[in-house]
């Protein structure tokens, strides 16, 4: 049964706070940016702008392939609940993947660790595995079967999935909601090891 707790005015599954989570990309090779037969990285509002401002710094990155589906079919389509997601190529890795020696990695993420760009990557990429509920805005971990690794090396680095993406979570939510979150955090942590013991 899902537990929450209240941070802000955001509803947070408290699994965030308990389940570890680490990204092991030598394992999973990038795993969450070339999933089969899904959608690519859902769009917040601003970002199809923020990325079509972009797209000429960006595109001498990408695959001939994925220039190819840009060419063609622009870098973003309407999801069935309406929402703006990026184009994948052939069903499976997102246009703005870039893989090398079998890994796959981020464009923006690249661009903005060079100091070319201020936008870091799509927040839904941003925040993953943590995802937003469309009709309530409640965040919640989503598990995938391809992140078996990440949980594996979560444990052995005692890390959660809120460690592993506090980053992203302040860049959507700001410094005074990530204070609350760490306390909550915390208070979660301790609740959590006294209940197991």
């Amino acid at each position: 049964m899902e537990r929450t707790q209240t941070i802000g005015d955001v509803e947070v599954d408290i699994e965030i706070f308990t389940e570890p989570f680490a990204c092991d990309v030598a394992q999973c090779k990038g795993a969450c940016c070339t999933i089969p037969d899904c959608y690519g990285a859902p769009l917040d509002e601003g970002e199809y702008e923020q990325i079509q401002r972009l797209l000429p710094t960006v595109l001498p990155l990408l695959s001939e392939s994925a220039q190819a589906t840009i060419a063609q079919s622009g870098f973003a389509e309407r999801a069935p609940a309406g929402e703006w997601t990026t184009m994948t190529v052939n069903g499976r890795e997102c246009v703005f993947a870039i893989i090398e020696d079998g890994i796959a990695s981020c464009a923006f993420h690249r661009l903005w660790e060079a100091g070319m760009s201020d936008f870091p990557k799509p927040m839904s990429c941003h925040l993953f595995p943590i995802r937003r509920r469309s009709d309530t805005g409640a965040l919640y971990y989503e598990r995938y079967a391809e992140c078996s690794t990440a949980r594996t090396h979560g444990r052995q680095l005692g890390q959660s999935v809120y460690e592993a993406v506090r980053p992203a979570l302040q860049r959507a939510y700001g410094d005074r909601w990530l204070v609350e979150a760490d306390a909550a955090s915390m208070s979660i942590t301790r609740s959590e090891e006294l209940w197991r013991s």
